[in-house]
């Protein structure tokens, strides 16, 4: 089951860096594909599996942060991965915008009871 988000997030698609260290204590480095971003978070496209709670160096273009790996689930060929960044980091256009940025966003749905 996907953790419910807060905040809404906006639709985009660009590279970044993705660099974390196993429980052995390797340290491992994959380029992973952006799909969404909020001020708060991002979901992305993966080869691996990343184990939830999982601390993540993220590399953009322009920038960089960590997150905290909140999910990551098989989806037919890659793995998707919801990310929440660590504390004292929020996501603007100002810092990083991606090159594939839909001006659409993925907005929080009400339970119906």
């Amino acid at each position: 089951m996907i953790p419910e988000r807060r905040e809404d997030r906006e639709l985009c698609a660009d590279l970044v860096k993705v660099q974390w260290k196993t429980e052995s204590g390797k340290t491992k480095c994959e380029w992973g594909i952006l799909e969404d971003i909020s001020p708060s978070g991002a979901c992305l496209e993966m080869e691996k599996n990343i184990k939830p709670d999982t601390l993540i160096s993220m590399e953009f273009p322009t920038d960089r942060c960590q997150a905290r790996v909140i999910y990551c689930r098989f989806d037919k060929v890659k793995y998707l991965m919801g990310v929440e960044f660590e504390q004292g980091y929020r996501w603007s256009r100002r810092k990083f915008k991606p090159r594939h940025l839909i001006q659409f966003r993925l907005r929080k749905v009400a339970k119906s009871e």
